[in-house]
């Protein structure tokens, strides 16, 4: 609907040359009565995120060092940046850098923890805070973990300590002081068994009943701190690396080390892997990614060519693909039957890039890389296009 300079509304309908106008105009005040006589008037602005997660469009949440909390649809045509979470009136809860965040597309749930020591539950639909913690108690939130229907959320913190809470209102349930003030960098739940994993900068992984706060076993064959890992709990296995570039495989009931997987020659970022397949591919400070065959330790292949440390990566295991990201402000495409680099994206960001998403059950193959230029690029893989 659009205005005229006589004040009546003009009526357009849109085809594929543009728009066409209609012959009947009503003035406002007709217009106004009409619309009063029906029962129920929605303008809808765009579809609810309900519709979006049904309807599997590509949804994001990101957080920054500025504080804010972004919601963001990337299949829009539009404007991609749906809202940010913000506090009653407008303030922003968090008065820190927002390292960690966990949610549930299906519930439209979010929980977001801040370097303050600030945690706020969101409720993702409508933007609105439904409860937050504030005092800062426990420390800077640095590792976060959820299963929303079972209504509990696990907090890491810089301090050491564990924390438990209710995700229904963020209810405080437990705090388990178990790393002796050395900052958690893993924490993972298994919130059907009540199990609790957890990894700090002490070398340690200790595993946890969440129920009563008891220490179940501890794993301390790290010579580094703890900087990345995964938990299987389905087949019963926790794969750890360090800043050493040392992983390690073990096993999550006896505690027993399986294997070390040693090849790195610096801090690992990040951990990708198959435990299924037994593949596992990682990302490291020494301007490499390798991919492992887990349960031998072997390194199958060594992607070079980055000329800094590499931040994350993101894998097709099943088309054997992979992408990376680095401090060199550059993104790769790897083939790994061949470990051969096949593209190199750059000339966008302004600053390392420290995480990327990909889709690839897309077609075209979409990514996004999030940078310290505070940006977000969407990038299609196919076209090689930001």
């Amino acid at each position: 609907l659009d205005l005229n300079h006589d004040g009546l509304i003009d009526a357009f309908e849109f085809g594929t040359n543009g728009p066409v106008k209609k012959k009947d105009e009503k003035s406002r005040k007709e217009q106004r009565e009409e619309d009063e006589a029906k029962e129920e008037i929605w303008w809808i602005t765009w579809p609810s995120l309900e519709k979006r997660v049904k309807n599997n469009r590509w949804l994001g949440l990101s957080t920054s060092e500025d504080q804010t909390v972004k919601l963001w649809d990337f299949d829009d045509r539009g404007n991609k940046m749906r809202g940010t979470l913000n506090g009653p009136g407008e303030h922003q809860v968090h008065e820190a850098p927002i390292r960690v965040a966990v949610l549930d597309w299906s519930l439209r749930r979010g929980v977001t923890g801040a370097t303050d020591g600030t945690l706020a539950l969101w409720n993702l639909e409508t933007y609105e805070l439904i409860n937050s913690f504030l005092s800062g108690k426990y420390g800077a939130f640095t590792a976060i973990d959820a299963d929303f229907e079972k209504k509990r959320i696990l907090t890491g913190t810089g301090e050491g300590i564990m924390c438990i809470w209710d995700s229904e209102r963020l209810r405080h349930l437990r705090a388990i002081h178990g790393h002796d003030g050395a900052k958690i960098t893993l924490c993972k739940g298994n919130f059907q068994e009540g199990r609790g994993v957890s990894g700090a900068i002490d070398g340690r992984l200790r595993t946890w009943d969440m129920e009563t706060g008891a220490v179940l076993g501890t794993f301390d064959m790290h010579a580094g701190a703890i900087s990345y890992g995964i938990v299987d709990f389905d087949n019963l296995r926790i794969l750890s690396g360090d800043d050493d570039g040392v992983m390690h495989l073990w096993h999550l009931e006896t505690r027993a080390q399986l294997v070390e997987l040693a090849g790195h020659t610096d801090r690992i970022n990040v951990i990708r892997a198959d435990m299924d397949q037994g593949v596992a591919i990682t990302a490291s400070n020494d301007e490499t990614a390798r991919i492992w065959e887990v349960a031998s330790g072997h390194c199958k292949g060594v992607l070079e060519g980055h000329t800094q440390a590499v931040r994350d990566v993101q894998v097709d295991f099943e088309n054997k693909a992979a992408v990376t990201c680095s401090d060199d402000m550059t993104v790769r495409m790897w083939e790994l039957e061949t470990y051969s680099c096949t593209s190199i994206l750059e000339n966008e960001h302004l600053g390392r890039i420290n995480i990327i998403r990909v889709r690839f059950d897309r077609e075209p193959q979409m990514m996004v890389s999030a940078s310290t230029d505070y940006t977000l690029r969407l990038w299609n893989l196919e076209t090689k296009e930001c």
